[in-house]
């Protein structure tokens, strides 16, 4: 899933001229790193392909909370789905040996390297999953997202331009898109991890992270499927 939503409570918690930071804050950054919103790509490719399904995939970022109920049924659910694939993905075989492979020096952020690795070989390896050409279906997704962009939460239609400008969905194939998003995650966090650095666990792992990846999805993709038969989605 690829970029990091505002987090406000980083900058309240860090202070002005703050040079270390409290337990308390250190706190607020295992949560950052715990469900920072980086698979955009994943959440949109096990969504539903329709506007509002791709809506509530996204969203699933940026609402906390108890869902509102006055949403439409459909992003109401895909929103459900986003938050259980955030869980299943943390517990994941597959995903936690990849978090083990990294250096323990990145600590908590390794979460964040694997989940921005997974996007990249998702982009990569795109027609490995889909039928559809990437660039085909961030088109799809853009145009989908702009004709319901009154239902999207007000975060996402500050950043929907952004993605659509700088074709987020598709730029994660390169390597260099990788190490920037990296080393604009380690600016938002006030460098406090090192996470451009992590960039380099990808040309030293990279061939064990991607047959995890893979793994990952062959784990994940039946019980999608399940989730949509039972709720009588369109897969």
């Amino acid at each position: 899933m690829a970029t990091v939503k505002p987090q406000g409570w980083v900058h309240a918690a860090l202070g002005m001229g703050s040079t270390k930071p409290s337990a308390p804050i250190l706190n607020n950054y295992v949560f950052f790193f715990a469900s920072a919103p980086l698979n955009y790509l994943a959440h949109l490719y096990f969504s539903a392909p329709t506007p509002l399904a791709w809506a509530g995939s996204l969203m699933g970022d940026f609402v906390k909370g108890p869902v509102p109920e006055d949403l439409p049924d459909e992003l109401r659910q895909h929103l459900h789905l986003h938050r259980w694939l955030d869980t299943y993905t943390r517990q994941s075989p597959a995903f936690q040996n990849s978090r083990r492979r990294l250096d323990p020096v990145y600590r908590h952020a390794r979460g964040v390297l694997v989940d921005v690795f997974y996007d990249h070989f998702l982009a990569r390896y795109w027609e490995d999953y889909s039928v559809q050409l990437l660039g085909v279906f961030a088109q799809d997704v853009y145009r989908g997202l702009q004709s319901c962009y009154d239902q999207l939460s007000p975060a996402l239609q500050q950043q929907l331009p952004h993605m659509i400008e700088h074709d987020w969905l598709t730029s994660y194939q390169r390597p260099d898109v990788v190490q920037r998003v990296l080393l604009r995650l380690e600016e938002r966090v006030e460098s406090r991890f090192p996470l451009a650095a992590g960039f380099v666990e990808l040309a030293r792992y990279g061939v064990f992270l991607e047959k995890d990846f893979c793994q990952f999805m062959q784990e994940v993709s039946p019980l999608i499927r399940v989730w949509k038969r039972e709720l009588g989605i369109a897969c």
